[in-house]
């Protein structure tokens, strides 16, 4: 084989090689050409379809694992108002964030979710709370006009396109109305009279803090031994509300919303073996 024929043959392998380390490359990390066509188009858009606002890109990133550009467009002066636009290595729009995040207003009740996350986090974590809390936190519940009815979903959820773009909210008026704790407390008494002292003391607590809420899911169980084991024993109220939290007949009102609970539990515990069976039944 003569040196022409060689180099010929060297030539196309580093082509090759070239050519398969750029299509490795465009995978990873995308290429400038694609990535120019995204700032463009998104730029293109913003123009046509919200001249009279502010936005502007704050970032543009490839991602490997859906192929696409994404392209993170903000407001100067709205808080609520920034969406997210991804587009194709050739720059077509794929996916509009706009409507779900803006006009749906769920920016907007993502940023009071956090608010009342946090302040309900500042007194379920302080030194000072009383309980053995392992799992403990709060929020805002909210739900999207199709869902409204839909079983199994808090009634008293607050409809997101109702809110105002970058409006304030009171977050103790707010929790008052759809605020949603949820609490399990490691326990030695596991008694109905026990979790009504707990419930009682929480309310008094998150209240004096201004923290407001509508409804509490509430467990407590024993802590867990060295070994890891623990014990089935327990007392647990789903979505009680905070209304009915006071001393006169607390008792008798938990011991119905445990039984309750109770009684959920194990119609989902029997409805999961049958689906055990089922399975089981079918490999059979």
């Amino acid at each position: 084989m003569n040196k022409k024929i060689l180099k010929v043959i060297a030539f196309i392998v580093a082509l090759a090689l070239i050519i398969g380390i750029g299509v490795f490359a465009n995978a990873l990390v995308g290429n400038p050409v694609s990535k120019y066509l995204a700032k463009n188009t998104a730029e293109k858009h913003i123009e046509e379809n919200h001249p009279d606002k502010d936005f502007y890109i704050e970032s543009i990133f490839y991602s490997f694992k859906d192929g696409f550009y994404h392209i993170s467009v903000n407001s100067h002066s709205s808080p609520d108002s920034s969406f997210r636009l991804m587009t194709d290595i050739l720059g077509r729009i794929k996916l509009n964030t706009y409507e779900d995040v803006i006009t749906n207003k769920r920016n907007t009740a993502d940023r009071i979710w956090k608010e009342y996350r946090q302040a309900v986090e500042n007194v379920l974590d302080s030194s000072t709370f009383p309980y053995d809390a392992h799992i403990s936190y709060g929020d805002i519940e909210f739900i999207d006009r199709e869902s409204i009815g839909v079983p199994d979903l808090p009634p008293y959820a607050i409809v997101t396109d109702t809110l105002e773009l970058d409006a304030y909210y009171d977050i103790g008026e707010l929790g008052k109305k759809a605020g949603h704790l949820v609490i399990y407390v490691y326990d030695e008494e596991i008694t109905v009279e026990r979790m009504s002292e707990v419930l009682i003391g929480i309310k008094d607590i998150v209240n004096a803090a201004g923290v407001e809420f509508y409804a509490i899911d509430c467990v407590i169980e024993k802590p867990k031994v060295p070994d890891g084991r623990q014990g089935d024993e327990r007392v647990e109220v789903d979505n009680f509300l905070c209304e009915d939290i006071y001393e006169e007949g607390m008792v008798e009102r938990v011991t119905e919303a445990n039984r309750k609970a109770q009684e959920y539990h194990a119609m989902q515990d029997a409805l999961k073996q049958q689906e055990i069976e089922a399975y089981e039944k079918s490999l059979s």
